[in-house]
């Protein structure tokens, strides 16, 4: 499992999308992703886990994002993507 901390957003997804290459390269290593530590997500952050959503079911294989904050489930749902993504919020689940 692999997990990111921070914001995901304008300014970050540009270092983090460096950082998956290497990660999804390798048979599709993230599967599941932990977003407990993200604070802030904006359409940026969301454009990107659904790019790496795509690359991973490209591959065959399931990908699951599990403690997703508030906004990232309020724009997800907002751009009709909560499906896509499978999000809950963080409140939901605990």
């Amino acid at each position: 499992m692999a997990s990111i901390s921070g914001d995901m957003n304008f300014q970050t997804v540009q270092a983090l999308a460096e950082t998956a290459k290497s990660v999804l390269g390798k048979d599709s290593a993230i599967r599941k992703l932990d977003l407990a530590a993200v604070k802030h997500v904006d359409s940026s952050g969301l454009a990107l886990l659904l790019e790496w959503q795509s690359s991973v079911s490209k591959k065959g294989h399931a990908f699951q994002i599990i403690h997703a904050p508030d906004d990232l489930v309020s724009l997800a749902r907002l751009c009709e993507a909560q499906d896509l993504l499978q999000l809950h919020s963080r409140t939901a689940t605990e």
